[in-house]
This record gives structure tokens, sequence and C-alpha cells, in this order.
């Protein structure tokens, strides 16, 4: 994804961004935190790394907001800043991947497809993977009744699995034509800096 210093809200003496990409990067991440703190007119600075989250809490008549973000931007070299109202560039990567899928979804279903190249080979086009493996869990299964001569009780994680799985092919319909919450955030993980006098990160 492009590297860019978003702007998430602006008041008086109160500063949100966020830096997608700092999640990757925690040696700038403290060096940001140290270099803000340094600022004169700079009361507070937290840095969370995972969520890219930089909150900083400032005198706005000894510290404007643009001298702040022209610091992150010296501090991290990047020069891109996405103002409230602007459309991150992230957006445009996580939509395309929300449509074709993530890299890492397209490798397993690559390497899958070739297993079932395989196995189609090997049966000359009778089975492939997906029955195969089908057939060798009901065999698996059918084998553990026989030996104990019960029938077990699922584990929560199976029956989780069958409940997710479930709905993915029964909604498809309701998933195909719900908008995914691009913008939304995670929880923000334990920050890098300075904590409010009450010991609660806003």
């Amino acid at each position: 994804m492009a590297r860019f210093i978003y702007v998430v809200h602006v008041l008086p003496g109160r500063l949100r961004l966020r830096l997608p990409w700092l999640r990757e990067h925690g040696a700038v991440a403290n060096a940001l935190a140290e270099g803000l703190l340094a600022l004169e007119g700079m009361e507070e600075v937290e840095v969370r790394p995972f969520t890219g989250s930089v909150l900083c809490q400032h005198d706005p008549d000894v510290l404007e907001t643009d001298v702040v973000v022209a610091a992150v931007k010296g501090f991290t070299g990047i020069d891109l800043v996405v103002r409230p109202g602007e459309e991150p560039p992230e957006e445009e990567t996580l939509l395309e991947a929300l449509v074709v899928g993530s890299d890492m979804a397209r490798a397993v279903s690559r390497f899958a497809k070739g297993i079932d190249l395989e196995v189609l080979r090997a049966t000359q086009g009778k089975v492939g993977l997906g029955v195969l493996t089908s057939l060798s869990f009901v065999a698996a299964g059918a084998t553990k009744i026989i030996a104990t001569r019960r029938i077990p009780t699922p584990d929560w994680f199976s029956l989780a699995w069958w409940a997710f799985a479930t709905f993915n092919g029964s909604e498809r319909a309701a998933i195909n034509n719900t908008d995914a919450p691009v913008r939304g955030g995670a929880p923000e993980s334990s920050p890098v800096g300075t904590r409010d006098e009450d010991g609660v990160h806003p």
C-alpha cells in the first residue's frame, strides 16, 4: 500500500493521525513519539504501532497543527498527507482485495488448484480434490464410530466452524450485497509514549 499520513480529526490542542504502515516499522514509531514530545508546546503523544494511530495533545497557543503535521512528515519521510474528507490511497487497494481476494488467499487457491489438477489427472477426470477430501472425512468419521462404537459430541470449535461454513454458503447473496466497512479500525493496542494523568487512553 502507498504510505501516507491520514489526518483523522483536528480539535484545538488535539490532533489524531493514522499511519497504516507504522505497524511494520516499530523503530519509526518510537523515534516519532520521542521527536514529537520534544516539540515546544507538545504536552502528550501516544503512538500505537499496531493500528498506526498517533494522538497529539498540545498547547494551541504555542504549537500549531500544521507544524505538528510537518514534523511528522519530517520524522517519517512521508510527504503524502490525506485530510479529512479525502479518500485514503489504501481504499483502492483494500477494495480490490475484497473483489479478487487477498494475495495470501489467491496463493493458497493456486496451490489447491494445482493439487486438484494432479488428482484429476491421476483419476482421469473422475474424482477431484473436493470429492476426495469429502470422502476421506466421511471414511475417517465412520472409522472412528466403528472403533469407539459411539457417536462423539463435536468440539465447540468444530461446531463454530460448521456454523460459519453454513452461513457462508447459505447466505452468499447477502454477503455479496453487503458493503465492507473499509475504513473500520481495529482495536487499538498499547501505545508508545505517555498516558493521560488518570492512566486512561482516549
